[in-house]
């Protein structure tokens, strides 16, 4: 006698849970190991859209009071835009990302559900994590203020970022086409998206940071 068809959905479901419904070869290459930028490090030069006030605020940071040079980990966007290695784990509804600069761990729900608006914010946000296709798309919302990058771009507390990930097979080998959307209308007068390609590198792990205090 065959299972009760229930039993055999709750079983099939298990499975499935693991990438909230995702395609497991996409998973696979995500999960591959390391991926590095095609670009190379270094601190985005492109022009902002500030607000008034975000240009105030752009305006008045200071390069000495850089949370990173106590290395204090800034958070996000900002743990992305130095274009750091990083890897991928997908356990169960929950995706972990590692980056290399300032050992930045980041968890993703993949079933996560918005938190009230007055939850507390933190250096690298809530973020829900769900599959369009084989795209994963991650909404990072309740971000603590901060700099988006380290020339002192502010971000608000109502900053809120999309990202997509796109795994691509390119000459022999795979690439992940990354997009990242900023939105943040205190300190922008429009969203700002940014494109960044990583490749996998088979011969890479991630190293610690070994992160020292620098006098500015």
């Amino acid at each position: 006698m065959g299972r009760p068809a229930c039993i055999v959905f709750a079983v099939c479901l298990t499975h499935v849970q693991l990438g909230a419904l995702a395609n497991p070869q996409v998973i696979g290459k995500l999960e591959a190991g390391v991926w590095t930028s095609v670009g190379g490090l270094g601190t985005s030069t492109r022009e902002y859209p500030l607000t008034e006030s975000g240009r105030q605020r752009f305006e008045s940071f200071r390069l000495d009071r850089d949370p990173s040079l106590q290395c204090i980990p800034p958070g996000m966007p900002r743990g992305f835009s130095p274009r750091s290695p990083m890897d991928f784990s997908f356990e169960g509804d929950t995706l972990t990302i590692r980056y290399e600069t300032m050992d930045v761990v980041r968890t993703i729900l993949m079933d996560g559900a918005p938190l009230p608006p007055d939850a507390p914010h933190t250096p690298n946000g809530h973020s829900i994590g769900q599959w369009t296709g084989d795209t994963l798309v991650i909404d990072t919302t309740h971000l603590s203020a901060g700099e988006v990058n380290r020339n002192g771009i502010p971000k608000s507390e109502r900053m809120i970022i999309r990202e997509t990930y796109d795994v691509e097979d390119r000459n022999g080998g795979m690439v992940v086409i990354i997009r990242m959307t900023l939105t943040d209308p205190e300190n922008f007068t429009e969203p700002v998206t940014q494109t960044e390609m990583f490749e996998y590198r088979p011969d890479w792990e991630l190293l610690p940071f070994e992160c020292h205090v620098t006098e500015y």
